[in-house]
């Protein structure tokens, strides 16, 4: 997992403000860098900032950890009708 999530980080963050991203996704900085650096794996208690990623890179979290190509998300729109909660997504296949 090291290698995929370092290459698709360092890929495609080159060149980004890493201190603005990271105060959008609501992570830290010093654990932003680590994971483009490799220094650190991402963990359990840090899966909400790895979605966030994901959505902000426009891929899934599955392509996110598992270098996955096959797929991207272009949209996705989250809605609530009562108490129940709706997700949809566009994605293009290969």
């Amino acid at each position: 997992m090291e290698t995929k999530i370092h290459d698709i980080l360092e890929k495609r963050l080159k060149g980004k403000n890493l201190s603005q991203l990271a105060r959008e996704l609501g992570i830290s900085k010093s654990l932003l860098a680590d994971w483009v650096s490799a220094r650190r794996l991402p963990s359990l208690k840090n899966v909400e900032g790895l979605k966030r990623l994901a959505g902000y890179l426009g891929i899934s979290l599955e392509e996110l950890l598992l270098g996955e190509d096959d797929q991207k998300i272009i949209t996705s729109l989250l809605f609530q009708d009562e108490e129940k909660k709706y997700s949809i997504q566009i994605t293009r296949i290969k």
